[in-house]
């Protein structure tokens, strides 16, 4: 029996109650969805709380670090008692900050943050322990205090600190998904850690040289200058991320006030400690209480700005609570309205629904016919396509504003739209590409570039980043940076967005360098071999005149007065001194540029073979070596050590005046420079000789500088020696200085570095 077909109106029926069903269970899940949102949103509520509570704990250290850092260096009772104050109250802010901050993280069991947390309360224990001993070392006098327990709190409480920091880094990690805008806001309080830290260190590290009155060493120096790069690049990362996140304009008084202090703060000290020997052994222009004060008032700034940074980003995640409150209860009052809309449907539309399907019927046969009736714009129309054609001309309008071209093409590799920045980039308006290809417009091989690039990003199933290249409208060349992503629409066709970033400038700044470096290295060579055939030219006639003068003596000497024999030996004399300065200063001019051999040395061993070596030499000069205790090994250029100790040795023995000279070779583990620091690991070779006057400290090493000896005459030798040990010295990073006295010998120190 065939069935009675269903009338329109039990069709329309069972449509709205289907879709009443469907918009109950849709909207439903809507409600689910926004109370998982709500869920995450809270905990990232908490998050935010608990990363402020990490944030201020590194800072609270920090402050005592610093402050601890320098009362330890401090020698006079009147810079004590005035940081003793600031040490104790910042101890106690710090111990409290940290227990409140492994209390707030009690809550949270990721693994990674439960052994993170352990580490963090046994390296806590540690700094405890430590402030006991730097206040009994504060109260002892400067000669008495540990030399080691400045060193040893700055690694702790800075370990503490970096300890604090990864745990920051794995607790964010969990939350830096939920909403892109706070995953900006943590990434740029990131770095206003980082610029706290530095900033911190910097603080600690010019508080010791002020109260020592001393210039930083070169490992300090070296600190300093790496950290302010590394806050002016935080600096600058800041800013980006505030203008991404839409941070910047709340924070912008903060900002630009917060960085006014501490570049004018920079801007005070610069000369003085982030020049090598800026200070010229003077004192310190600032002491240490203006240091700290005018160092806290750009704290404050600081503070400021990650105040008002902090707050705003808890305003920003408040307003994500309150959206996704405010999307339960609108999304419960849509299910309601729908329910009374569905019910009130059922009871109008026969009255109301028939005949406006039977008009739509018509229109559409008429239009089966071919009949057509102009429509109004779109922009005139008041109702939903209205107001829908608006939102898309207004997002439109949205993309056209993004700096970064964008531009969408369809499986055929047509161009069907872009924004602003991509007509821009194309030297053209967009009804002179919609529709066409890349090969169009560009050569053949950038068009199959093209092709290519954009079929790998059709198959891949992923965003995929290339580099590319291309020649516009007007014969510019450009390499761009393109991400692009395939996708499908409702109807399952596939289409290609992709984003553009213009790196020419930065890929000619690139092959600049490249340029410029193989320019270099081209130089040195050049320079190397310019050297090498220069004293090849010249030690050519110079053998040419040591030659001519020795035949004119083997065959002319019987036929010469005294003066003439006396000339020609001169001759030869200067001839030979010419060459060996030639070759001195080939080997001089390559010193510096070639790589050393460094591996693990016996210096013992070292002295040994010298030793050997000027056995005969010893014996002539009535001289021998001294070994107090056994020397260190030490990794470095094992040749070039040895040629310094030889050097050494033998100008200790040949300006040396007594019958039986002695040559000392010994080692120590620190020692005063002349500037006043403490040098530590030092090598030293000591005579008994007659000494070197103070005058001459610098000149003895200079290139081809000699002094005459106690007869008026000169050893032989082309006075390059003490250049050469210089030289190889300070390419092994370390530095040389002596001390002498009258008639009592000279103490060559040199530390080694490598």
């Amino acid at each position: 029996m065939r069935m009675k077909p269903l009338s329109i109106r039990d069709i329309l029926l069972l449509t709205i109650g289907t879709l009443a069903l469907i918009i109950t269970f849709l909207v439903a899940q809507q409600v689910y969805v926004n109370w998982q949102r709500l869920a995450q949103i809270q905990s990232l509520k908490n998050a935010v709380v608990m990363s402020d509570q990490l944030f201020d704990a590194t800072e609270k250290l920090s402050e005592e670090r610093d402050i601890a850092y320098t009362i330890l260096h401090a020698s006079d009772q009147e810079t004590i008692d005035s940081l003793r104050a600031r040490l104790e109250a910042s101890g106690r802010v710090a111990d409290a900050a940290f227990v409140a901050t492994m209390s707030a993280l009690n809550a949270y069991d990721f693994p990674e943050i439960i052994q993170l947390r352990g580490n963090m309360e046994k390296q806590l224990s540690g700094i405890q322990a430590l402030r006991q001993q730097i206040l009994q070392a504060v109260a002892m006098p400067m000669a008495r205090r540990n030399s080691k327990l400045s060193n040893q709190w700055f690694a702790e409480s800075t370990g503490l600190i970096v300890q604090t920091q990864d745990i920051w880094v794995e607790f964010t990690r969990h939350f830096i998904n939920i909403d892109p805008i706070v995953t900006q806001h943590l990434r740029y309080k990131h770095f206003l850690r980082v610029i706290s830290d530095y900033t911190g260190r910097e603080r600690a590290i010019i508080g010791r040289l002020i109260v020592e009155n001393a210039d930083p060493t070169p490992d300090e120096f070296a600190q300093l200058l790496r950290g302010q790069g590394i806050i002016d690049l935080s600096w600058k990362f800041m800013d980006i991320l505030a203008n991404q996140s839409g941070l910047y304009p709340a924070i912008t008084p903060y900002y630009k006030d917060a960085r006014s202090h501490y570049q004018t703060l920079y801007d005070m000290v610069r000369d003085i400690f982030y020049v090598s020997g800026g200070r010229r052994n003077t004192s310190s222009p600032i002491g240490v209480d203006l240091w700290f004060e005018l160092s806290a008032q750009a704290k404050e700034s600081f503070d400021a700005l990650k105040e008002v940074s902090l707050k705003e980003i808890r305003n920003h995640v408040e307003m994500l609570e309150m959206q996704a409150e405010r999307s339960i209860l609108i999304h419960i009052v849509l299910l309601l309205v729908a329910l009374m809309l569905c019910a009130y449907s059922f009871r109008v539309i026969i009255h109301r629904v028939i005949h406006p399907i039977n008009t739509m019927v018509e229109a559409l046969v008429n239009a089966t016919q071919g009949k057509t009736s102009a429509m109004p714009p779109l922009a005139s129309r008041d109702d939903e396509i209205g107001k829908l054609a608006y939102v898309l001309r207004t997002f439109q309008d949205m993309l056209n504003h993004i700096p970064d071209p964008i531009f969408m093409k369809d499986r055929q590799h047509r161009w069907i739209g872009g924004n602003k920045a991509f007509w821009a980039l194309m030297n053209g308006p967009p009804e002179k590409f919609i529709g066409k290809s890349d090969y169009d417009f560009f050569p053949k091989e950038e068009a199959d570039a093209f092709w290519q690039k954009d079929n790998e990003a059709f198959n891949c199933g992923d965003e995929l980043i290339n580099e590319e290249s291309f020649t516009d409208s007007k014969g510019m060349r450009h390499v761009l940076s393109t991400k692009k992503i395939a996708f499908h629409n409702d109807k399952s066709e596939m289409y290609l967005i992709g984003v553009i970033r213009d790196i020419t400038s930065a890929k000619e700044a690139q092959n600049k360098l490249m340029h410029y470096t193989k320019a270099l290295e081209r130089s040195n060579k050049e320079l190397d071999d310019f050297a090498y055939i220069a004293s090849h030219d010249l030690k050519e006639p110079l053998r040419g005149l040591f030659n001519h003068a020795t035949f004119l003596l083997e065959d002319y000497q019987d036929k010469l007065d005294a003066d003439g024999v006396h000339k020609l030996h001169r001759l030869s004399y200067l001839a030979q001194r010419m060459e060996r300065l030639v070759n001195d200063l080939l080997y001089f001019s390559r010193l510096g540029r070639q790589d050393l051999a460094i591996q693990p040395t016996d210096i013992n061993e070292v002295i040994h073979d010298i030793a050997n070596t000027l056995d005969l030499f010893l014996e002539e000069r009535h001289a021998h070596i001294v070994i107090p205790k056994p020397l260190p090994t030490v990794t470095c250029d094992k040749i070039r050590i040895t040629e310094v100790f030889r050097n050494l040795i033998t100008n200790a023995i040949k300006y040396n005046n007594k019958p039986e000279k002695m040559v000392e070779i010994g080692f120590l583990e620190s020692h005063s420079l002349p500037d006043g620091q403490t040098a530590r690991n030092i090598f030293y070779v000591k005579d008994d000789g007659k000494g070197i006057p103070e005058e001459f400290y610098e000149e003895i090493f200079r290139i081809f500088k000699r002094l005459q000896n106690t007869k008026g005459t000169q050893e032989e030798g082309t006075g390059v020696g003490l250049t050469f040990v210089k030289k190889i010295i300070e390419r092994h990073g370390g530095k040389i200085w002596l001390e002498s006295e009258a008639d009592k010998g000279t103490i060559f120190y040199f530390t080694l570095r490598a």
